[in-house]
Protein backbone atom coordinates (compact mmCIF):
# COMPACT_ATOMS: atom_id res chain seq x y z
CA UNK A 1 0.00 0.00 0.00
CA UNK A 2 1.14 3.69 -0.94
CA UNK A 3 1.54 5.72 2.22
CA UNK A 4 2.44 8.65 0.57
CA UNK A 5 -1.33 8.20 -1.13
CA UNK A 6 -2.79 7.76 2.76
CA UNK A 7 -1.34 10.89 3.78
CA UNK A 8 -1.96 13.14 1.11
CA UNK A 9 -4.29 16.21 3.03
CA UNK A 10 -4.39 18.97 0.10
CA UNK A 11 -7.69 18.63 -0.77
CA UNK A 12 -8.92 18.51 2.90
CA UNK A 13 -6.63 22.02 3.64
CA UNK A 14 -7.69 23.41 0.07
CA UNK A 15 -11.32 23.32 1.39
CA UNK A 16 -10.67 24.69 4.93
CA UNK A 17 -9.10 27.95 3.22
CA UNK A 18 -11.78 27.76 0.53
CA UNK A 19 -14.22 28.01 3.79
CA UNK A 20 -12.56 30.60 4.88
CA UNK A 21 -12.40 32.66 2.04
CA UNK A 22 -16.35 32.64 2.04
CA UNK A 23 -16.92 33.29 5.62
CA UNK A 24 -14.12 36.41 5.45
CA UNK A 25 -16.24 37.43 2.24
CA UNK A 26 -19.44 37.21 3.35
CA UNK A 27 -18.13 38.28 6.80
CA UNK A 28 -16.63 41.36 4.33
CA UNK A 29 -20.29 42.30 2.96
CA UNK A 30 -21.70 42.59 6.26
CA UNK A 31 -19.44 44.92 7.21
CA UNK A 32 -20.09 46.80 3.53
CA UNK A 33 -23.99 46.90 5.05
CA UNK A 34 -23.06 48.19 8.32
CA UNK A 35 -21.13 50.99 6.64
CA UNK A 36 -23.52 51.91 4.07
CA UNK A 37 -26.47 51.96 6.63
CA UNK A 38 -24.07 54.34 8.77
CA UNK A 39 -23.38 56.56 5.99
CA UNK A 40 -27.01 56.77 4.82
CA UNK A 41 -27.88 57.86 8.43
CA UNK A 42 -25.39 60.47 8.18
CA UNK A 43 -26.28 61.71 5.18
CA UNK A 44 -30.03 61.44 6.01
CA UNK A 45 -29.08 63.77 9.55
CA UNK A 46 -26.85 66.18 7.21
CA UNK A 47 -30.49 66.77 5.20
CA UNK A 48 -32.42 66.79 8.04
CA UNK A 49 -30.31 69.41 10.18
CA UNK A 50 -30.30 71.59 7.18
CA UNK A 51 -33.54 71.50 6.50
CA UNK A 52 -34.58 72.24 10.11
CA UNK A 53 -32.78 75.67 9.48
CA UNK A 54 -33.25 76.56 6.40
CA UNK A 55 -36.74 76.15 7.42
CA UNK A 56 -36.69 78.18 10.46
CA UNK A 57 -35.32 81.07 8.80
CA UNK A 58 -37.78 81.64 5.93
CA UNK A 59 -40.29 81.78 8.79
CA UNK A 60 -38.28 84.07 10.48
CA UNK A 61 -38.21 86.50 7.53
CA UNK A 62 -42.00 85.42 6.97
CA UNK A 63 -43.27 86.13 10.78
CA UNK A 64 -41.07 89.39 10.37
CA UNK A 65 -42.48 90.89 7.83
CA UNK A 66 -45.97 90.60 8.47
CA UNK A 67 -45.14 92.05 12.13
CA UNK A 68 -43.24 95.14 10.90
CA UNK A 69 -46.85 95.65 8.96
CA UNK A 70 -48.72 95.55 11.61
CA UNK A 71 -46.52 97.60 13.65
CA UNK A 72 -46.62 100.31 10.70
CA UNK A 73 -50.35 100.25 10.74
CA UNK A 74 -51.31 100.33 14.32
CA UNK A 75 -48.53 103.10 14.36
CA UNK A 76 -50.24 104.95 11.58
CA UNK A 77 -53.55 104.38 13.68
CA UNK A 78 -52.56 105.97 16.51
CA UNK A 79 -50.98 108.68 14.77
CA UNK A 80 -54.23 109.65 13.45
CA UNK A 81 -55.83 109.20 16.44
CA UNK A 82 -53.78 111.64 18.13
CA UNK A 83 -54.50 114.23 15.10
CA UNK A 84 -57.84 113.58 15.45
CA UNK A 85 -57.70 114.46 19.43
CA UNK A 86 -55.46 117.39 18.53
CA UNK A 87 -58.26 118.71 16.46
CA UNK A 88 -60.66 118.02 19.19
CA UNK A 89 -62.88 115.83 16.74
CA UNK A 90 -63.73 112.90 18.35
CA UNK A 91 -65.99 111.91 15.96
CA UNK A 92 -63.68 112.20 13.24
CA UNK A 93 -63.59 109.61 10.66
CA UNK A 94 -60.56 107.58 10.77
CA UNK A 95 -59.85 105.04 7.30
CA UNK A 96 -59.44 101.55 8.49
CA UNK A 97 -56.43 99.86 6.99
CA UNK A 98 -57.40 96.04 5.09
CA UNK A 99 -55.17 93.46 6.22
CA UNK A 100 -55.17 93.99 9.96
CA UNK A 101 -55.80 90.52 11.86
CA UNK A 102 -55.97 92.09 15.15
CA UNK A 103 -58.10 95.26 16.36
CA UNK A 104 -56.33 98.12 17.11
CA UNK A 105 -56.61 99.82 20.21
CA UNK A 106 -57.44 103.20 21.35
CA UNK A 107 -55.14 105.54 22.62
CA UNK A 108 -56.11 104.66 26.51
CA UNK A 109 -57.05 101.39 25.22
CA UNK A 110 -55.01 98.52 25.69
CA UNK A 111 -51.96 100.90 25.92
CA UNK A 112 -53.03 102.17 29.23
CA UNK A 113 -50.60 101.92 31.91
CA UNK A 114 -47.98 101.75 29.25
CA UNK A 115 -45.11 104.32 28.85
CA UNK A 116 -44.96 105.17 25.40
CA UNK A 117 -41.45 104.80 23.85
CA UNK A 118 -39.29 107.63 22.54
CA UNK A 119 -39.68 106.32 19.28
CA UNK A 120 -43.10 105.72 18.78
CA UNK A 121 -44.03 108.98 20.14
CA UNK A 122 -41.47 110.55 17.73
CA UNK A 123 -43.17 108.35 14.75
CA UNK A 124 -47.12 109.63 15.85
CA UNK A 125 -45.09 113.53 16.31
CA UNK A 126 -44.34 113.02 12.60
CA UNK A 127 -40.41 113.18 13.95
CA UNK A 128 -40.09 109.62 12.03
CA UNK A 129 -41.13 108.27 8.74
CA UNK A 130 -38.98 105.70 8.43
CA UNK A 131 -39.92 102.15 9.84
CA UNK A 132 -36.41 100.69 9.64
CA UNK A 133 -35.17 104.38 11.90
CA UNK A 134 -38.03 102.44 15.38
CA UNK A 135 -36.67 100.22 18.04
CA UNK A 136 -39.40 97.75 16.00
CA UNK A 137 -38.77 95.82 19.39
CA UNK A 138 -40.17 98.21 21.71
CA UNK A 139 -42.77 99.36 19.50
CA UNK A 140 -43.79 95.92 19.61
CA UNK A 141 -43.81 94.71 22.92
CA UNK A 142 -45.64 98.64 23.58
CA UNK A 143 -48.24 97.98 20.58
CA UNK A 144 -49.09 94.46 21.40
CA UNK A 145 -50.07 91.98 23.38
CA UNK A 146 -48.30 88.52 23.94
CA UNK A 147 -51.57 86.63 22.84
CA UNK A 148 -51.62 88.93 19.50
CA UNK A 149 -48.17 88.85 19.00
CA UNK A 150 -48.58 84.77 19.11
CA UNK A 151 -51.59 85.14 16.93
CA UNK A 152 -49.63 87.47 14.39
CA UNK A 153 -46.26 85.20 14.14
CA UNK A 154 -48.03 81.81 14.37
CA UNK A 155 -51.20 82.85 11.88
CA UNK A 156 -48.52 84.76 9.40
CA UNK A 157 -46.13 81.06 9.34
CA UNK A 158 -48.99 78.63 8.74
CA UNK A 159 -50.24 80.62 5.97
CA UNK A 160 -47.13 80.81 4.21
CA UNK A 161 -46.33 76.89 4.90
CA UNK A 162 -46.14 75.58 1.69
CA UNK A 163 -43.16 78.08 1.08
CA UNK A 164 -41.31 76.58 4.00
CA UNK A 165 -42.26 73.51 3.63
CA UNK A 166 -40.36 74.11 -0.59
CA UNK A 167 -37.38 75.70 1.49
CA UNK A 168 -36.68 72.73 3.44
CA UNK A 169 -37.21 70.07 0.48
CA UNK A 170 -34.82 72.60 -1.36
CA UNK A 171 -31.87 72.17 1.00
CA UNK A 172 -32.64 68.59 1.78
CA UNK A 173 -32.20 67.56 -1.69
CA UNK A 174 -29.00 69.13 -1.66
CA UNK A 175 -27.53 67.61 1.50
CA UNK A 176 -28.64 64.01 -0.33
CA UNK A 177 -31.85 63.79 0.52
CA UNK A 178 -34.63 62.09 -1.06
CA UNK A 179 -38.61 63.00 -1.62
CA UNK A 180 -39.83 61.30 1.75
CA UNK A 181 -39.67 64.50 3.78
CA UNK A 182 -41.88 65.90 6.44
CA UNK A 183 -41.86 69.12 8.00
CA UNK A 184 -44.26 70.12 11.03
CA UNK A 185 -44.52 73.45 12.35
CA UNK A 186 -45.94 74.22 15.73
CA UNK A 187 -43.97 71.61 17.16
CA UNK A 188 -45.23 70.11 20.11
CA UNK A 189 -46.75 73.35 20.61
CA UNK A 190 -43.98 75.36 20.54
CA UNK A 191 -42.17 77.82 18.42
CA UNK A 192 -40.26 75.09 16.04
CA UNK A 193 -39.98 73.69 13.08
CA UNK A 194 -39.70 69.50 13.35
CA UNK A 195 -38.40 68.03 10.07
CA UNK A 196 -38.66 63.84 9.62
CA UNK A 197 -35.93 62.71 6.31
CA UNK A 198 -36.00 59.35 5.36
CA UNK A 199 -33.53 58.19 3.49
CA UNK A 200 -33.30 54.61 1.40
CA UNK A 201 -30.01 52.34 2.06
CA UNK A 202 -28.87 49.58 -0.42
CA UNK A 203 -27.78 46.17 1.45
CA UNK A 204 -25.83 42.98 -0.01
CA UNK A 205 -26.55 40.54 2.35
CA UNK A 206 -30.48 40.70 2.46
CA UNK A 207 -32.66 40.93 -0.59
CA UNK A 208 -34.45 43.78 -1.13
CA UNK A 209 -37.71 42.39 -1.69
CA UNK A 210 -37.82 40.79 1.71
CA UNK A 211 -38.53 44.85 3.08
CA UNK A 212 -42.08 46.32 3.40
CA UNK A 213 -42.79 50.05 3.22
CA UNK A 214 -40.05 51.86 4.70
CA UNK A 215 -38.14 49.23 6.70
CA UNK A 216 -35.24 49.72 4.04
CA UNK A 217 -35.05 53.39 4.89
CA UNK A 218 -32.88 55.48 8.02
CA UNK A 219 -34.55 57.95 9.40
CA UNK A 220 -33.06 61.19 10.66
CA UNK A 221 -34.67 64.32 12.81
CA UNK A 222 -33.77 67.38 13.54
CA UNK A 223 -35.78 70.45 15.42
CA UNK A 224 -35.07 74.03 15.35
CA UNK A 225 -36.01 77.29 17.42
CA UNK A 226 -37.04 79.80 15.65
CA UNK A 227 -35.69 82.86 16.50
CA UNK A 228 -37.77 85.61 17.91
CA UNK A 229 -37.78 89.47 19.28
CA UNK A 230 -35.42 90.17 21.67
CA UNK A 231 -37.11 89.99 25.29
CA UNK A 232 -40.34 87.80 23.13
CA UNK A 233 -41.12 84.78 23.73
CA UNK A 234 -43.56 83.37 21.08
CA UNK A 235 -45.45 80.46 21.73
CA UNK A 236 -47.99 78.56 19.51
CA UNK A 237 -51.50 76.57 20.43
Amino acid sequence: MNDNYLKNERGSTLLVVMGLLMAAIFISFIFFDFFTTFAAKRVGQTSADSAALAAAEEAKKIYDKELKKQIKDRLEKLKSEQEAEEEGSDDAEVPEDEGISTPLPGIGDALFGKEMPPGVEKWINGSIVDLDSLDLNEALKYLFKQDEINKISCGSIEDAFPQIEEAARHYAKLNGAEDDIEVEFPYEGEFKIFVKVKKKTEFVTVDENMFSGDENKVRAEAAVNIATPKGIEISCD
